[in-house]
């Protein structure tokens, strides 16, 4: 099984757009949600062999959309990796955090 941190940044980041965008999650529609976040366009090559990487990671399933297009799902098994790092995250967020004099705030 893959772990959250197994992944690239750049993986990481094409899971949480295929979680955010609306209607059909497309590979166009997911550049566009990522050149929104990131300071230089992102790179169609990049884009998808990163998209086949998490098809054969059993992250995400690719199906046609029309003969031209393929859109993007996360499997059971991405959304179950994006509910944990998400859980991880609120978690830290709820711990008290230390301060300079080490003590806690």
């Amino acid at each position: 099984m893959t772990t959250y941190h197994e992944l690239t940044g750049f993986q990481r980041d094409l899971l949480e757009a295929i979680a955010a965008v609306d209607d059909d999650p497309y590979g166009l529609a997911l550049k566009d949600y990522l050149d929104e976040r990131y300071a230089d366009p992102i790179n169609h090559s990049r884009l998808y062999q990163n998209l086949d990487q998490l098809v054969d990671k059993g992250l995400i399933n690719r199906d046609e959309l029309d003969t031209r297009t393929n859109v993007y799902t996360l499997t059971d098994a991405g959304t179950q990796l994006l509910q944990r790092q998400a859980e991880t995250l609120a978690g830290l967020c709820d711990q008290p955090r230390p301060v300079a004099d080490g003590g806690v705030q």
